[in-house]
């Protein structure tokens, strides 16, 4: 190589050396936490008017709940009217019609019974063994023995309501002379109202042997120390004999109420005491011989005579068959559907 090859060759430019940037340590700033994917759900079914948000994109619209626009209230169901106004009108009606009814006989009204009038009494000569038949719709009878005089004696008292008027009602009797029988009737020439009732008492007083027949709607009956058959009825209630003796064919009934005898029966027929709602309460003297026919739907018996067989066929009946004595040739029929019956010795 020449000298001029060489000092070309050390003349020659060399490449300026780039200064090495020295790598200086980067802050590093934390990720923020990762974000917890919100996952679509199904929308459930709403009720009409609800809809889901809109989400632009491609893809299944995620949910987060319905949208509603006005305030969402379910459809009213229109309830049905005018069934509950014929049940209103019905019940009206009905406790209006009963509530009547029920003032009218029972004499019940604001100011109770205002007026009375007690009618002159009414005084029949009979011979034996009279019959007397007394039909009373409103009121209570009572009948006592007048002894041996054979009068019969009939003293009425009629009673009005506020608004009422006791000449409403009328009271009338007839003798009839051939069957030895007095008839007492009441009538009346209008109908009680809420405000106004009328009802029509009784006192009788008859011989000491004497038939009866007395019937009242509504009101008591009693009778006292009198002998004889007796047919005895009130709708609405208690009949009570005392001190007598009844004869064959004799019946004490009472649809609401109850039936006290005390007293004696005759040695051979048929003796009723029944009610439909109410106890019996029959006395009779121990020697008293007789079969009994008892029974009770709801209720007891209980007997003092010895010897009589009681049965309870269900959890509140009971009823009896026995013959009480030796050879009965009574018969005592005690019915009751709902009350408790009971058969003393005096």
């Amino acid at each position: 190589m020449s000298i001029q090859e060489e000092g070309r060759t050390g003349t020659e430019e060399r490449p300026v050396e780039q200064p090495q940037e020295v790598e200086t340590p980067q802050t590093t700033t934390p990720l923020p936490p990762e974000q917890p994917v919100r996952q679509a759900v199904q929308p459930p079914q709403y009720p009409p008017y609800a809809r889901q948000n809109y989400y632009p994109g491609p893809g299944q619209q995620p949910y987060y709940g319905p949208y509603y626009g006005p305030p969402y209230a379910p459809p009213h169901r229109k309830r049905l009217v005018w069934p509950w106004i014929v049940l209103t009108v019905f019940l009206v009606f009905t406790f209006t019609w009963l509530g009547g009814l029920a003032i009218g006989n029972v004499g019940f009204n604001f100011s109770g019974y205002t007026n009375g009038v007690t009618e002159t009494p009414r005084h029949f000569a009979v011979s034996a063994t009279p019959t007397v038949v007394i039909n009373n719709d409103i009121g209570s009878i009572h009948v006592r023995s007048g002894g041996a005089e054979s009068i019969v004696t009939i003293q009425a008292t009629k009673y009005a309501g506020f608004g009422g008027n006791v000449n409403n009602v009328q009271v009338n009797y007839t003798q009839e002379s051939a069957a030895n029988t007095v008839i007492v009737n009441v009538n009346r020439t209008a109908n009680a109202t809420f405000f106004s009732s009328l009802k029509v008492d009784f006192e009788v007083t008859v011989p000491n042997n004497s038939a009866l027949e007395i019937k009242t709607t509504t009101g008591g009956l009693d009778v006292s120390g009198v002998s004889g058959q007796m047919s005895l009825q009130s709708n609405t209630g208690s009949v009570d004999v005392r001190d007598g003796v009844l004869s064959p064919g004799s019946s004490l009934n009472s649809n609401t109420g109850s039936i006290t005898f005390n007293g004696s029966i005759s040695k051979t027929g048929s003796y009723r005491f029944t009610t439909n709602t109410g106890s019996i309460n029959v006395t009779l003297p121990a020697s008293s011989v007789f079969h009994l026919d008892a029974s009770t739907d709801t209720g007891s018996i209980t007997s003092d005579f010895p010897g009589v067989d009681l049965q309870h066929t269900n959890f509140t009946g009971a009823t009896a068959h026995s013959d009480v004595g030796n050879a009965p040739q009574a018969t005592i029929t005690m019915t009751t559907n709902t009350g408790s019956i009971s058969l003393h010795e005096s």
